[in-house]
């Protein structure tokens, strides 16, 4: 059961928490719309019984929030105010415009944006609102003039204390009054603006009564009721005869309008409801999508002594019905809050425990897991240690490995100096031996690769040294300009024969620097080596040597402008063995630039590179000035000259280079060498231009032209060539119909059996390795060309439309007889007719035809004709021109005559030979 439960925990506690998720939902609907209502002053009891009356109102919608901004008697803030609740994005907005004309503009633009606008008490000089809440302002002017004309019997003076001249009930009022009191001897004296406020109302009829000639009256009407107090309390403050007071809003409460009636301020006033409540309803209706009225006036009735003792009863219950209705209010509020609590309560203690009871199953699974995990473990540990002790037995047997690699390498790299020593001695006294002269370039190549082969085992040492610690500075200061020109010297020739613009840029020649002059020689060599060995003709090379007094370094830097590196060369330069992946850049050992880096390290140095594909390639050499950060025994203070320098066993180029003898007039057979090591490709072609006509190609791309262009016999290709690969030329060569039926010999270093098979695979003639003897390449040749001719004369031996049975010359020979013989009887058909077919130029033609069938196209067409003229001459009873018509002859005569000097007698007479030989 425990395991059970373990296992679908996940499913359980999943289950448990959606059912307490469902339980935890609220039951009350939560509140979805919002309301905004913009209230041009709140500072009034009008306004506040106003909005006492929405938020009771509001307690019977529980899905509508409502949020008041008060503008404070002002437009521009009222319309900034109206725009934050449009950027708040409230469901309906209720406007009390403060002024009817400024606020018209965005009521509108509210209402046209598609948000519903109710506005209440104050209309707006448009009709684009979706409802209006408000009294009849010009009804209740008309009622109160009424009133007063009753009043004062039809005669008598009113001063009128006005609202805010510029707002819809303040004119409504008015106009209603002055239209009530036509006809009537009752006239207003006097107009005072109170603008709705009670203490503007006093300062401003204060102001109107200290006048020495302010006409006197009867009576004070007010737009609302608290200007109206006012001016009592400043007609008692200045001992006034007896007024009349009529005023406007007969609101509740102890500073209401009733009260004011009750305590004998007012004579009496006008029921102005504020239709707070039928805002919300209205507006309740509105978001609910239910109908509604979009003109919505409430009544008005006068209030006096004759009605106050209702009126005041009636109100004070409402209050206090409105008071009991917050009290029940609050009182559920804090029901619902105690209950929430206490259901919180309970879900986190159902959730407790759950998961102690999930815990408890959880934890006696962990516990049978442990055991079984311990058990493993200790099997674990225990085969640990068993591998633990096979591999610290591998590693013993595998260091002293190391060490009997380490000396067989130390063994061998000097085993390989002493017949490299034996090699040069002979060599260097065959080379000044008269009559060895005709081997001369011969003995120079072999004393220079000897050389070669003798660096690349001085730096095998090197790195045998530097990894054992047994590579010893000797660290003397010399002046560093001298020393880099004597290195630089030994290049100077193969710098002006190809024609490389090479110097040493210093501005101070007595920089005087410590360090190991055998090292640096090497690392300079290097340096110099690889940059001409990529520089192309007419390129640059630069050293150069410049003091940094702020770091206290001198830097030396050689640049050359030859194809560059790209970046995963450029990352890799410095790594033992490591080998370019461009064309330029596969050949070489990988050692040079390696011991280069390890040998300036060694001097506290750094050596970096920056290049750039296809423009230059820099490297920049750092030593620190003095000798405080070598070692005591490292320093020395021998001169230059009493140590031995490797720069001395270089040999220049052109030491190498072989006479190039004037091509003989009778060479048949052209040869293409494709090699991009230039010994190795002047060695052939000195060989074999005896022979053959020679051309020659370093890389993939002019060896194609020229094989495309030329034509040659046959080919010589390597297969690790500049800027390409030798398999893939090879593939291009026999793919194009042009160059498929060439022979190519592959001469290559790579000996492997998959490489050999690649090469067949190819359709290579034959595949010869490095080192080669030359008398076997060169029979090779001479045996391939001589099978080639011998295979083109049993071809022309055969019917035209037999194929050549050269596997590389079907296709051609398929197209080209087929030609032939589709033409044989059109006269005017020949070069012109082929080559546009076949899709060759004139020239390529002509090598083609030449290579694969040892004929011209003519003399082949016309061999082909005579061939058929002999076979119909003997298969054919027709006459001998019909039979001239039917080869492609244009008469009979003519026909005759090649025949003649093609078989030595006339068709006629080859006829009747043929035939008697039969019987």
């Amino acid at each position: 059961m425990k395991k059970s439960l373990a296992k679908h925990f996940p499913m359980l506690f999943l289950q448990f928490l959606l059912i307490v998720g469902f339980c935890s939902c609220e039951n009350p609907q939560e509140k979805k719309f919002k309301i905004g209502f913009s209230q041009c002053v709140t500072n009034d009891a009008w306004r506040k019984t106003m909005q006492e009356e929405m938020f009771r109102e509001l307690s019977f919608y529980p899905d509508l929030s409502l949020e008041i901004k008060d503008a404070q008697g002002n437009n521009a803030l009222q319309i900034e105010q109206i725009l934050e609740f449009q950027r708040q994005g409230v469901d309906l907005l209720i406007v009390s415009p403060n002024e009817s004309s400024p606020i018209t503009p965005i009521v509108e633009e509210m209402y046209q944006s598609g948000i519903p606008v109710i506005v209440v008490d104050r209309k707006i000089n448009s009709n684009l609102y979706s409802a209006y809440i408000g009294g009849d302002n010009y009804e209740i002017g008309i009622t109160a003039g009424q009133y007063i004309k009753n009043l004062l019997n039809g005669k008598g003076s009113i001063l009128e204390i006005w609202g805010l001249r510029g707002s819809s009930p303040a004119k409504e009022r008015h106009r209603g009054l002055m239209e009530s009191l036509e006809g009537s001897e009752i006239k207003i004296v006097s107009q005072i603006d109170g603008e709705w406020e009670k203490d503007t109302a006093r300062i401003r009829l204060k102001e109107y009564l200290l006048q020495a000639n302010a006409p006197g009256f009867d009576l004070v009407f007010g737009h609302n009721d608290v200007m109206t107090i006012g001016a009592n309390e400043i007609a008692r403050e200045l001992n006034l005869p007896s007024k009349i007071f009529v005023g406007v809003d007969a609101l509740p409460g102890p500073y209401g309008g009733i009260q004011a009636i009750t305590d004998g301020v007012l004579d009496a006033t006008f029921f102005y409801p504020t239709g707070g409540d039928k805002a919300i309803e209205v507006a309740a209706k509105i978001l609910a999508g239910d109908s509604f009225e979009k003109e919505n006036i409430l009544q008005t009735a006068a209030v006096d002594a004759s009605n106050i003792r209702i009126m005041k009863q009636q109100t004070d219950r409402i209050i206090n019905q409105q008071s009991s209705i917050f009290r029940q209010m609050e009182m559920i509020e804090s029901q619902l809050k105690i209950y929430k609590s206490q259901r919180g309560l309970l879900i986190v203690f159902g959730i407790t425990l759950f998961i102690a009871i999930v815990s408890l199953a959880y934890v006696f699974k962990s516990l049978k897991d442990k055991q079984k995990i311990n058990r493993e473990l200790q099997r674990k540990n225990k085969e640990v240690n068993e591998q633990k002790e096979k591999v610290l037995s591998f590693s013993k047997k595998a260091e002293e490995a190391t060490r009997y690699k380490l000396e067989f390498f130390t063994n061998i790299s000097h085993d390989f100096r002493t017949p490299l020593t034996l090699i040069q001695g002979p060599i260097e006294e065959l080379i000044h031996r008269k009559d060895a002269a005709p081997f001369r370039n011969d003995l120079l190549m072999v004393r220079k690769n000897t050389f070669r082969l003798l660096r690349l085992v001085n730096q095998l040492m090197d790195f045998r040294k530097i990894d054992s610690g047994k590579l010893q500075l000797k660290v003397s200061e010399q002046v560093l300009p001298p020393f880099l020109e004597e290195i630089m010297s030994v290049f100077n020739k193969s710098a002006k024969d190809n024609q490389i613009h090479f110097r040493l840029v210093c501005e101070n020649p007595k920089i005087k620097l410590w360090f190991d002059p055998s090292m640096m020689d090497k690392v300079m060599f290097n340096l110099l080596s690889n940059a001409f060995k990529f520089t192309p003709k007419k390129g640059t090379i630069l050293v150069n040597v410049e003091e940094d007094p702020l770091k206290h370094e001198v830097l030396i830097t050689v640049e050359d402008t030859g194809p560059g590196m790209n970046k995963e060369e450029t990352e890799h330069a410095f790594d033992r063995f490591y080998q370019g992946k461009s064309g330029t850049r596969i050949t070489g050992s990988g050692l040079g630039l390696a011991l280069s880096k390890e040998l300036v390290e060694l001097q506290h140095g750094t050596i970096d590179l920056k290049s750039e594909m296809g423009e230059k390639t820099v490297f920049l050499l750092r030593f620190k000035m003095g000798k405080s950060h070598f070692e005591p025994e490292e320093l020395f203070s021998d001169l230059i000259q009493d140590q031995i320098l490797d720069f001395e066993s270089f040999l220049p180029e052109q030491d190498d280079s072989f006479p190039i003898e004037n091509e003989p007039p009778d060479l048949k057979n052209t040869v293409l060498i494709i090699e991009d090591d230039l010994e190795i490709r002047n060695y052939l072609k000195n060989k074999l231009q005896t022979s053959y006509r020679i051309l020659e190609a370093e890389d993939t791309s002019s060896a194609f032209l020229i094989a495309l262009d030329e034509i040659p016999d046959l080919i010589t290709c390597d297969l690790m060539l500049k800027n390409g690969n030798g398999l893939e030329l090879i593939k291009k060569l026999k793919a194009t119909p042009q160059t498929s039926s060439i022979p190519i010999i592959v001469i290559s270093a790579k000996s492997s059996e998959e490489d050999m098979l690649k090469g067949i695979k190819t359709g290579i003639d034959d595949y010869i390795t490095k080192p080669f003897s030359i008398s076997f390449v060169m029979e090779r040749i001479k045996t391939i060309l001589s099978n080639r001719n011998q295979l083109k004369e049993h071809f022309l031996h055969e019917l035209p439309r037999e194929t050549n049975p050269l596997n590389s010359d079907k296709k051609f020979n398929k197209a080209f007889t087929s030609l032939v013989e589709e033409n044989l009887s059109n006269p005017h058909f020949g070069v012109n007719e082929i080559c546009k077919e076949i899709g060759l130029s004139r020239g390529q033609l002509y090598r083609k035809t030449k290579t694969v069938l040892g004929y011209s196209v003519n003399d082949y067409i016309t061999k082909v004709r005579l061939k058929k003229a002999k076979y119909l001459l003997i298969n054919d009873s027709g006459s001998i021109a019909d039979i001239s018509f039917k080869v492609g002859f244009s008469t009979a005569a003519y026909f005759s005559t090649v025949f003649k000097n093609a078989f030595g007698i006339t068709p006629s007479e080859y006829r009747e030979n043929q035939t008697q030989g039969k019987k």
